[in-house]
């Protein structure tokens, strides 16, 4: 088949997959049985056909679709460049598509069950479509200014899905609070778009990796990948904008694992298709993994002092998307990339069987002594040596890049971990089973970190420089996760223990951050809460029934 063709057909059949999803949402959802029947049949449907569609377009790029698929192109008055209605087919997009079309699919089958017999579940399909569909278009855009009103276009539908619950106080307070970060992140987003726009004459990625190894870098891309910077730390949930993520949780539980498992990672996305043009600007590169890092860190400790299943879930994902930033600030996008796909998966599972989790708690055994310094420094040194063996049977040259050897480091003090609880063990067979499967594990992680450089690398084509910035960042980045190993182990046993107890309260309330913020919101936009509505806003029959008798002062 002709490359062009082929190409046309490829970039169609997944501009067809979002659009399919908004066309089933636009006609206004009605209450009743028969319209919420409608609608989440309609869904189903939509949700199984997209994800085929999806699966068809990789297979048209394996066969040789290539470049951008544009459908039309809109002058920009005052530059040279065009906003247009584009699709950018690369290995990325092959990976999102499939991704986010299965994750859809998953919440549409799941919310069937979880919201049958709610009166308004018909209004939550349409917004589950509008948001779904929005999102794949994020996905797949070519343009920056295509990707920045798609993005804007999600955040409209997801602010309906996260007041879903309108007679919950702090569901509106993160629907809230999530609506004024969005819409100063959108704004960071049309002001780069613009500056980009004038600086380098186009809006398509493609165009602008090309330029972006060019000598001349002007002013305005450089305040363009400021621009960038701030929209995706406030698209990602950062340190101390983190606060809505968590509140998120009073949303139905298919919202939570949509924002965890895929809306929420629209600032790592952009800035993956945008990075080489924030390689050329190191410090915004820098400042961006600097957030990521001290979000890493706060949160992971935060993360361990909760109670609840869901809130530990939340605060999990505000760590991993620090993970990310970092990642994304040293340069590795290929590797954020790899993390995007995991953590999506993990999370939506883990979300979506956070109500079994109880009874998984219920079966876990008395836990173990946890070792002293000795038991920790021994394993500690264990992973490290593995990972730094596996990363040079890899020839990953880490002692010769501190970027590389930053992450090294990181894996072998996450695998460390494995091997301090097998030193607990009490035969020598637990602990060496122990040994192996910490091994394994690395072994896995440097399998898919080749295959993702090799595959998903040519996206991003440029490579970090191995500048005194870079090196004193790579050298701090291990220490602190040294630090918090340290910390979560035997360290925390040496503070006093009116501070273990003074440190306990304060990380479980977030150290107060958000409250701050929540405060400084609503001075700058109050917001209004509905009355809390009186009776039950669930109908005695399901939708398997021919008739619902409505409950009395229960109407939504």
């Amino acid at each position: 088949m002709n490359t062009n063709l082929l190409t046309a057909v490829t970039g169609g059949l997944l501009l067809i997959t979002p659009l399919l999803y908004i066309l089933a949402a636009l006609p206004k959802a009605l209450p009743g049985v028969v319209s919420a029947q409608r609608y989440r049949a309609r869904i189903q449907f939509v949700s199984v056909t997209g994800f085929l569609l999806a699966l068809a377009a990789v297979v048209g790029y394996a066969l040789g679709a290539q470049g951008d698929f544009v459908l039309f192109a809109l002058p920009l008055p005052a530059t040279a460049a065009h906003l247009d209605l584009s699709v950018q087919l690369n290995a990325m997009t092959m990976l999102l598509a499939p991704l986010v079309s299965f994750v859809l699919m998953i919440l549409a089958r799941f919310s069937v069950e979880y919201l049958d017999g709610d009166r308004a579940q018909a209004r939550f399909f349409r917004l589950l479509a509008l948001t779904g569909g929005f999102f794949l278009l994020v996905t797949i855009a070519g343009n920056l200014g295509f990707f920045t009103l798609a993005i804007t276009a999600t955040g409209f539908s997801l602010h309906r899905l996260l007041d879903f619950y309108d007679d919950r106080r702090k569901a509106i307070m993160a629907a809230h609070k999530k609506s004024l970060f969005s819409r100063a992140a959108d704004l960071f987003l049309l002001l780069a778009s613009g500056l980009t726009a004038i600086g380098a004459g186009t809006l398509e990625f493609s165009k602008i990796a090309v330029l972006a190894q060019s000598p001349a870098f002007p002013w305005q891309l450089q305040l363009a990948a400021w621009f960038l910077v701030f929209a995706v730390i406030l698209k990602s949930a950062q340190f101390p904008f983190h606060g809505w993520l968590i509140q998120v949780m009073e949303a139905p539980t298919p919202v939570s694992a949509l924002m965890h498992a895929g809306v929420v990672y629209s600032g790592a996305i952009v800035a993956m298709r945008m990075s080489p043009l924030l390689l050329r600007e190191e410090s915004a590169l820098l400042f961006l993994g600097a957030i990521g890092l001290l979000t890493l860190a706060i949160a992971s400790l935060v993360m361990i002092t909760q109670t609840a299943i869901k809130s530990s879930l939340a605060w999990s994902t505000v760590a991993q998307l620090g993970f990310m930033l970092l990642e994304l600030g040293l340069g590795l996008f290929y590797l954020a990339l790899l993390h995007l796909l995991g953590h999506s998966l993990y999370k939506a599972h883990a979300f979506l069987s956070s109500s079994s989790g109880v009874d998984q708690l219920r079966q876990l055994k008395p836990q173990a002594e946890k070792g002293g310094f000795a038991t920790w420094l021994l394993g500690t040194l264990l992973g490290l040596a593995a990972s730094m063996g596996l990363a040079l049977a890899f020839a990953l040259q880490p002692l010769g890049h501190p970027v590389t050897l930053a992450i090294v480091v990181i894996i072998g003090i996450a695998m460390s971990q494995i091997f301090i609880k097998g030193a607990l063990f009490p035969s020598w067979g637990s602990r060496a089973g122990a040994a192996v499967l910490a091994v394994l594990m690395m072994l896995v992680y440097y399998v898919l970190h080749i295959l993702f450089h090799g595959f998903f690398g040519p996206d991003f084509a440029v490579t970090v420089s191995n500048s005194v910035h870079y090196q004193v960042f790579a050298a701090w980045v291990m220490l602190t996760f040294l630090f918090l190993s340290w910390i979560q182990g035997p360290g925390r046993m040496q503070l006093p223990v009116a501070w273990q107890q003074s440190l306990y309260v304060a990380l479980y309330n977030g150290l107060y951050v958000d409250l701050w913020i929540e405060r400084i919101a609503y001075r700058l936009w109050p917001e209004k809460f509905a009355v809390e509505k009186q009776g039950p806003r669930m109908e005695f029959a399901t939708l398997e029934s021919d008739e619902i008798t409505n409950t009395a002062g229960g109407g939504r």
